[in-house]
This record gives C-alpha cells, structure tokens and sequence, in this order.
C-alpha cells in the first residue's frame, strides 16, 4: 500500500515535472522564434548598409581618376611655380647688385638733388608766406605768376647744377690723369737707388704712379714708374722687369 502511494506520487511529480519542461519548452520556442525574426531584420539592415557601402566606394572610385589627374596637374603647377621663383630670386640678387652699383654711382647727384630740392622747398615757403600777405586778388594772382616764374627758373638751376656737377666730374677725372703721349727727357741719373729725374712735373700734368718707356734713338731702353712729381720734374723708379739696357741724361720718355 505504501508503495501504491509513493509511485502515485512520484507518477503526480513527474507529470507536473512534465508539464512544467513542456511549457519551458514552448516558451523558449517562442523566444527562439521572436530571436530569429529580429535577426532576419538585423541581418536584412546590414547586408542594405552593405550595398550602401559599396555604392559608395564605386562612387569614390569612378572620382578617383580624375582627382589623381587635378592632382598630377597641380603637382606640375607647382614644379613650374617653383622653377619660375628661382629664376625671379637670382634675378632680384643680380637687380640688387645692379642697384648698389647705380646707388654708389649717383651719389654725388643726389647731394647735388638733396640742395635743390631745399632751395625748391625754400621758394615753396616763400610762396606760402607771400600768398598771405597778398591782399587781392590780381596782387594774389601776380605773386603766384612771379613765384611760378621763380619756380621754373630754381628747376633750370638745379638741370644746370647737375650738368655742372658732371663737368667737373669729367674735369676731376681728367686732371688725376697723366695726359697720353705725354713726352720729356731724363735731367738726372740715381744709379745705387735705381731713380731716374725727368724734366717733366705738375707744370706738364704728371701724377704719381705714372708709367713712362724711355727711349734712345727709337730704341726700347727700359720702363719707369713716377713715385714723386714737382712743379717742373718728377723722380721715376726703373721698372727691373722692363728694364733692357741702362738709362742716360737725355734719353726720350713717353707716356
């Protein structure tokens, strides 16, 4: 009898043990069911994404070719850009040479210019405080004509200042030079210090370090070179190098 009753227990346990695996089971086929429906739709939004991504890269790809091609194109651009500011850079360093030179050059003018340019702003002044004092209008209109006048006649001052500036310049040139074909004789012989005395000095235009060829009857003696001038001679040393037999009083110079 008990053992009736325990299999009619345990018979009872089983059931419910059963029936409660059966409705496990149907719920998790649910779950599994509603689990495998949003991964279809997981799935069919990744493989769209998908064919978005490789719409995307073929458009990229069909702009690839021509953007390489902007970009060789700007690359040589820049290659040429860059050759053409070489050459504009060694141009400007050979203008500002150029221009040092020309600077150096017009320096004195620019004195010359600097002076006139006073003198100008000087009558300006002039004409400024004339202006005032002018009462009417004709007197007014005949200082500015008389001032205008002044003003012309300064400019052609300073055009003559320059020109003079560079006549004397021509002058200062000139006279630093010994005159060519130059000629004189030898009045003096210093054999134990090589020095030779010519008749010629600062009366005749002789400078210092001044070349002469002395000759004897056209023939080529020896060269010498002027160390000191007086007003009437000037003292000459032999030039060893060119030197072909012995200078005498009276020998030829010529410059």
């Amino acid at each position: 009898m008990k053992f009736s009753r325990i299999a009619s227990i345990v018979i009872i346990l089983i059931s419910i043990g059963s029936l409660y695996c059966v409705h496990m089971l149907r719920q998790g086929r649910d779950g599994l069911r509603e689990d495998k429906a949003q991964l279809t739709e997981d799935v069919k939004a990744a493989k769209a994404q998908v064919v978005a991504a490789e719409a995307k890269v073929q458009e990229a790809n069909d702009k690839l070719p021509p953007i390489q091609k902007s970009l060789a194109k700007v690359t040589a651009e820049m290659e040429s850009t860059k050759k053409t500011l070489d050459t504009t850079t060694q141009e400007r360093e050979k203008l500002k040479t150029s221009l040092a030179a020309t600077e150096k050059k017009i320096s004195p003018i620019n004195a010359q210019l600097a002076a006139a340019k006073e003198a100008l702003k000087k009558a300006q002044n002039t004409i400024a405080s004339q202006a005032a004092e002018i009462a009417t209008i004709a007197g007014f209109k005949k200082q500015i004509e008389a001032l205008t006048a002044e003003n012309k006649a300064l400019g052609g001052r300073v055009e003559t200042a320059l020109a003079e500036v560079k006549r004397l310049e021509l002058q200062i040139e000139d006279l630093l030079k010994t005159p060519i074909n130059l000629r004189g004789r030898i009045d003096g012989i210093e054999g134990r210090w090589n020095f030779i005395v010519l008749d010629i000095g600062q009366d005749q235009k002789v400078r210092k370090d001044t070349q002469f060829f002395v000759y004897r009857d056209r023939t080529f003696i020896c060269k010498a070179q002027v160390i000191s001038v007086s007003q009437n001679t000037s003292v000459a040393e032999v030039l060893s190098e060119f030197r072909r037999g012995d200078p005498r009083v009276g020998d030829l110079v010529i410059h």
